[in-house]
């Protein structure tokens, strides 16, 4: 950054946890029933004069197709330099060459026309839908941190790490799907050219002046699925990030004698893992269970200790979600397209998800969708055949997600519905909620509530997340603008509440404010863009401010924590909570008025009021009046209105003398309220009371 800046300013934003000599061709195993033809660049191999012993990377990849079919290079030679001269890699994903499956090079290996794309079944198309996919674009993350920052109007997704557009001509819009994605911009020339080197001729990058565009890149984009893992943390990139597993330290355990048993960064074994497990998902998510770790890299899930209790971080002890404590793992709920995309680009996470709760227990009135299986190519037969103990068939009656795709795991038999773990075999019969007589059959739940909302026990919550960029030397850019890494501390508490982008109540992720501080290279802090955002200038303590007018500083983000217990969340915790309800903590005083015109909350953090930056306390997303404070970047989501707020508390009167859910004043609360203002009332309550 030029010398002259020098002034001081502070951001106060959010940060959430917020991607040959002649060809032979070679039959590929095929689960579907149909011949793949796959064509090296050599009749004679002679990769395996020198790695020799090493393993065959799969059944379906097996190694009479040869080494270059998906790794490129010479074959022909023997000698080393020469023959690893043209393979097919990523220079800037930090694996050496041994890595075809980068996304920016992945067409050339596993996107090859008829091994992951170029079939009619859309489902076969891998490598294009994984990089439409929230994991390639990144999408919602971005979109989220511009909106809320400032940095774009829309809510919806305009920029991904890459740019891309969805050409096969189905983008179901009322999905929320986008025809195409721009690239990222850079913050500024100097960021551009720390990245990529300006080559003669190249087409100028797009340049924001935008600080959250730099911290995306610098930091976020850490989470990209063709990133570098973190100092100390070993993973692969593109394909591989997920289909190849690591050892902790990540050290080879195999019999390729060319590979260095003690240098770090290769996989454990030259071995492809179908069906990731739950370890490998948590590489990435880590914010979903705490980042558990574990001392063995098979294991899933932490064990408790002798005392009973789970290595979570932080503060508090939270119970482990209960599908993950019976010992199911994510792919066992989240389908192929959940995870690898489905062909269409999206803005948000909770619209490229298609599986809801729902889809296996049901709701309160009917039970789970099916779907039978008519014939043998059908994409439920081809992916069981990769599962253990189980393979669905013909005639077989399989839930089916919200997407009308059958999910293949889940299926009807006999009178029961089964979940089937697909690494295991496993069997479970599901609980159905249509025959639970309580709670579900609450009209006012069954209709507004989402099944997360009772039945998660925890959200995450991380403090001290300190955001400090310290400039260098804008014509070194290899000490330009470095950030500080991330310092904070994980808590765990009962989720608060707010209406989501599906237009339920749901759980809500509400973090705390935080600060953001640049620094030049003597530790002076300085300024970035001035007031407008668009040159270099004076920048006084300016707030980011989205397009609907609130603090980016100030968050309500409808989420799925992941903790879902089979006992649900008590009466109080929600129609007595002003916390639960978006208010922040403090001593709630509600008039007879019902406009709210005369309702009280005195914050029990004073800490905004002594500053005189608010008389709202800091964990504040909405007042007792209804108006929203907080803002939210997911469409359609927003805290509680004053209608609802009202709503809710008013049931908190009823729930002294009536607190279970099977309670019948509970079926009909109208005329349940209407009993309640009758003479007959005020004497059974009177007399109640004088027991007590």
């Amino acid at each position: 950054m030029p010398a002259i800046f020098k002034l001081k300013f502070t951001f106060w934003l959010i940060v959430w946890c917020f991607t040959g000599i002649g060809a032979v061709s070679a039959q590929a195993e095929n689960l579907s029933g149909v011949e793949t033809t796959i064509t090296t660049q050599s009749q004679e191999e002679k990769c395996l004069e020198c790695h020799q012993g090493i393993e065959e990377v799969s059944r379906s990849h097996p190694q009479k197709l040869g080494c270059t079919s998906c790794h490129g290079g010479d074959a022909s030679s023997s000698e080393k330099n020469e023959a690893h001269a043209t393979l097919i890699y990523d220079s800037e994903a930090g694996t050496g060459k041994r890595n075809p499956s980068s996304l920016k090079v992945v067409q050339l290996s596993c996107g090859q026309s008829q091994c992951h794309s170029g079939h009619l079944d859309e489902s076969r198309n891998h490598v294009d839908h994984v990089r439409k996919s929230m994991m390639g674009t990144l999408a919602g993350m971005i979109t989220g941190l511009r909106y809320q920052w400032g940095g774009q109007p829309e809510k919806s997704a305009t920029y991904g790490i890459y740019t891309i557009e969805d050409n096969d001509g189905k983008t179901p819009g009322e999905s929320g799907a986008r025809k195409n994605l721009e690239e990222l911009p850079y913050f500024n020339p100097y960021h551009w050219r720390q990245h990529e080197p300006e080559p003669s001729g190249a087409p100028r990058k797009k340049i924001s002046n935008h600080i959250g565009d730099h911290l995306l890149r610098e930091r976020c984009f850490q989470c990209h699925i063709d990133s570098p893992p973190p100092p100390g943390e070993y993973r692969s990139q593109g394909c591989a990030a997920c289909h190849f597993s690591y050892h902790p330290e990540g050290k080879y355990l195999g019999n390729d004698s060319t590979i260095s048993k003690t240098q770090p960064g290769h996989p454990a074994y030259h071995r492809m893992t179908v069906l990731p497990s739950s370890s490998m998902c948590m590489q990435c998510h880590k914010s979903f269970l705490s980042q558990m770790t574990t001392e063995k890299h098979s294991i899933p899930f932490p064990k408790r200790n002798s005392k009973g209790k789970l290595p979570f971080p932080g503060a508090g002890q939270p119970r482990m979600d209960v599908h993950l404590e019976r010992g199911m793992e994510c792919i066992d709920c989240h389908t192929q397209s959940d995870i690898m995309g489905d062909g269409n680009i999206y803005s948000r996470q909770y619209q490229a998800v298609e599986i809801r709760c729902e889809t296996c227990h049901g709701d309160s009135k009917s039970y789970p969708r099916l779907s039978k299986i008519n014939n043998a190519l059908d994409p439920a037969i081809r992916l069981s055949r990769h599962y253990q103990g189980f393979t669905n068939k013909v005639g077989d009656a399989m839930a089916v997600s919200v997407n009308n795709r059958k999910l293949t795991n889940v299926k009807m038999e006999g009178k029961e519905f089964i979940t089937y773990s697909k690494r295991t075999g496993k069997a479970r019969i599901i609980p159905l909620a249509k025959n639970q007589s309580w709670g579900h059959n609450i009209p006012g739940h069954s209709e507004k509530l989402s099944c997360t909302s009772c039945h998660s026990q925890w959200v995450p919550r991380c403090e001290g997340c300190h955001m400090t960029l310290k400039s260098g030397n804008s014509n070194d850019t290899a000490k330009s603008n470095t950030w500080n890494p991330f310092q904070f501390t994980m808590k765990h508490e009962q989720p608060g509440l707010m209406i989501g982008p599906r237009g339920k109540v749901v759980p809500m992720l509400s973090q705390p404010t935080h600060t953001l501080t640049v620094l030049d290279q003597q530790g002076n802090t300085v300024p970035v863009v001035d007031g407008d955002g668009d040159s270099p200038g004076d920048y006084r303590h300016w707030q980011f401010t989205n397009a609907d007018g609130y603090s980016g500083s100030n968050l309500a983000f409808g989420t799925q924590p992941h903790s879902v217990s089979k006992k649900v969340r008590s009466c109080q915790s929600c129609h007595l909570s002003p916390e639960t309800l978006g208010m922040g903590e403090g001593d709630l005083r509600i008039k007879n008025n019902s406009t709210g015109k005369y309702d009280r909350l005195n914050s029990l953090a004073r800490t905004n009021r002594v500053l005189n930056i608010s008389k709202f306390g800091p964990r504040t997303k909405v007042n007792p009046k209804g108006q929203q404070i907080a803002g939210t970047s997911q469409q359609g989501a927003r805290p509680f209105n004053q209608e609802e707020i009202t709503r809710i508390l008013k049931v908190g009167n009823c729930i002294p003398c009536h607190s279970r859910y099977s309670d019948r004043i509970y079926q009909d609360m109208e005329e349940s309220y209407k009993f309640s203002n009758n003479i007959k009332h005020r004497r059974m309550r009177d007399k109640i009371l004088e027991k007590r």
